[in-house]
């Protein structure tokens, strides 16, 4: 697999440019595949790619299988999945008959337009579940998809000296839904929002802190010394939020690239251990098997 990042030109000359497919400019691409009649194919998509662009994924009605990090997971009806900007994204097999499905990709730079926090879409949900998809009630699926039809509808429109504004409000208007039913999932047990909020805000701070370093940095101490606080104490906010350790989610950060490294870049073992800021070979083949079972030049050739 080609490393580089997938800007969102490319995914639109990636997938089939059917009669449920819309685009405005460099801004988004709006997708829909729904039997019968639709021309859009996920062919092109099959094969893991690092996407430029904030993807949402919403089935309506079937299933579909993707990989999100090479994690798969079975999409069924009335699904949400959110995956951020530079995640693995792969869609593995679809239900061709019966499958509805809407996914929208949308740049950064009109991420940034919008002064949405990219952190708050996802992360809540991550650390809650562990898994970027969400389960939605029917009232909220028709709702996504009333806004989704809209931006559909307005990509195909003549452009106007409004348009790219119109475009911004309704991306805001869907990413604030996702915002609200993510807050009305999880902060019904809140019992002192002040301090949940303080909290909460470490946790996801530490999570976007990972994402951007885990490749040079592997240690609990220096993800702490970015947040000012004790290494003790960001294991105990990391913990009680998502089950898991701070440490365990610096390694799973790590294993992820390293077997995307390993399977589809190209590179040797050697390589990999210096793309993954390892001092050497060995060291990083103790730490790939101390936390997956099996050694690296197993899993590459497996």
């Amino acid at each position: 697999m080609n490393e580089k990042i997938i800007e969102l030109g490319e995914i639109a000359e990636r997938v089939n440019q059917g009669t449920h497919f819309s685009r405005m400019a460099d801004n988004y691409i709006c997708l829909r595949y729904n039997r019968p009649g639709s021309e859009t194919k996920f062919d092109d998509l099959r094969i893991p790619a690092r996407l430029a662009c904030l993807t949402i994924v919403l089935v309506r009605h079937g299933c579909m299988c993707a990989e999100v990090d090479l994690i798969p997971y079975q999409i069924r009806a009335n699904t949400l999945i959110i995956i951020n900007p530079g995640s693995l994204f792969s869609i593995s097999s679809i239900d061709p008959e019966r499958l509805d499905v809407s996914i929208m990709f949308v740049s950064t730079s009109f991420l940034l337009d919008i002064n949405i926090d990219l952190n708050a879409l996802d992360i809540r949900s991550l650390i809650e579940k562990r898994t970027p998809a969400v389960r939605l009630l029917p009232a909220q699926v028709q709702k996504l998809m009333r806004y989704y039809d809209l931006l559909d509808i307005h990509s195909r429109d003549e452009v106007t000296l409004f348009s790219t504004n119109v475009a911004r409000s309704l991306c805001a208007a869907i990413f604030y839904e996702l915002l609200q039913i993510n807050y009305l999932r999880i902060d019904r047990q809140v019992n002192s929002a002040v301090s949940t909020r303080r909290r909460s805000t470490y946790v996801h701070d530490f999570m976007r802190l990972v994402h951007f370093n885990y490749k040079s940095h592997r240690t609990l101490g220096f993800y702490a010394g970015k947040l000012y606080i004790s290494p003790k104490y960001l294991t105990v906010l990391v913990k009680e939020a998502t089950g898991r350790s701070a440490t365990e989610w610096i390694d799973e950060f790590v294993i992820i690239e390293a077997k995307n490294l390993l399977r589809f870049s190209g590179k040797n073992i050697q390589q990999v251990a210096y793309a993954l800021n390892f001092p050497n070979q060995s060291s990083f083949g103790k730490y790939f098997k101390r936390l997956t079972g099996i050694s690296p030049m197993a899993y590459q050739k497996g």
